[in-house]
Parts: C-alpha cells; sequence; structure tokens
C-alpha cells in the first residue's frame, strides 16, 4: 500500500507556477523541494481550434508526469487558491485579468460585458463589415473616416434644401 501511495504521488502532485517561458510555451512548476525543468501546460484547446492563455507565477496546478518522469511532467491549471481565489461567486461567467480588464456573460441577466480599465483601447476588425442589432447609445464622441448614413441621409454629402440669406435656417437635411 504504502508503495502505491508513492506510485501515485510521482505521477499526480500539487504545485505552482515557479516561472513562465513565453515563447517557449513552456513553465516551470514548484511541488515541494522538487522545481522541474520547463514543461507544458495544458491548454483549453490546441487542435484545429487554439487558445492561448498563459499561466502566471503563483499559479497553483497538478502536476501529471506520466510514468512518473518528471522531465515528460504537464501543467493542469485552474486550481483556485487563496493566492489566486475564484474571479466569481455567480452564474455570471467571465475573465479577469491582471490590469482589471473583465470579459463576462450572465445568463440569468441575458447580458454579455467587456469592461476595460483606464487607458485601456478596444479594436475589432471585420472586413466584411460589422451588422448590430438594437439600439445603440455612445457616451463621448463618435469619429468616422468615411461618410455616415442615417435614414438614407449621407451626413457629408447631403444637400440643403429652402435656404435663404440672412437670418433664417435651412429645413430639413434632404
Amino acid at each position: 500500500m504504502a508503495d502505491a501511495r508513492r506510485d501515485l504521488g510521482d505521477l499526480i502532485r500539487f504545485g505552482s507556477i515557479e516561472s513562465v517561458d513565453l515563447a517557449a510555451a513552456r513553465c516551470t512548476v514548484r511541488a515541494g523541494d522538487l522545481v522541474t525543468g520547463p514543461i507544458r501546460w495544458i491548454e483549453a484547446r490546441a487542435g484545429a481550434t487554439r487558445s492561448w492563455s498563459p499561466p502566471s507565477a503563483g499559479e497553483q496546478v497538478l502536476l501529471i508526469c506520466a510514468e512518473g518522469e518528471i522531465a515528460a511532467g504537464i501543467a493542469l491549471r485552474g486550481i483556485a487558491s487563496a493566492a489566486h481565489p475564484p474571479a466569481g461567486d455567480s452564474a455570471r461567467e467571465l475573465i479577469e485579468y491582471s490590469d482589471g480588464a473583465v470579459l463576462a456573460y450572465d445568463p440569468e441577466a441575458h447580458a454579455l460585458e467587456a469592461i476595460l480599465p483606464a487607458g485601456a483601447a478596444a479594436r475589432l476588425v471585420a472586413p466584411a463589415g460589422l451588422t448590430i442589432e438594437g439600439d445603440v447609445s455612445i457616451t463621448g464622441a463618435l469619429t468616422v473616416s468615411e461618410d455616415a448614413t442615417a435614414a438614407g441621409i449621407s451626413l457629408a454629402h447631403h444637400k440643403h434644401g429652402l435656404v435663404r440669406a440672412g437670418t433664417d435656417t435651412s429645413g430639413e437635411p434632404e
């Protein structure tokens, strides 16, 4: 029985991320007095659809060593700890970044949020266009590099009818 426990301990152990090499997509893990060499971490997806979410130093992991070989180990991430507690406490699913940015969806409120910290920017690239269904509200300035059209009327090229000299005002755009 003691041998079985030791063997299991050689295969699976708790640890924490010691360091991360982003360029090599490898990390080192500390498990007690042991520090691994550079090993891979488990991503959510790694096939035709791929994800990239590197671990962070101090993140708790499960170190899985096939056949007890630490050099062949992999880090299974996603274990909450006192140093890195759960990011939420409701059905609202989210990703919270170290700078305070949050991407979240609340299925109960049917609400999608992207919250960025001060000084942050967002960019959406859609070469074939973008369609928004529903009302849009903007607080702040809107800058358009080309023309804007509202109800078929060009902002840049519409004509005003009923124009007279003096203090009169023009009619609605045509």
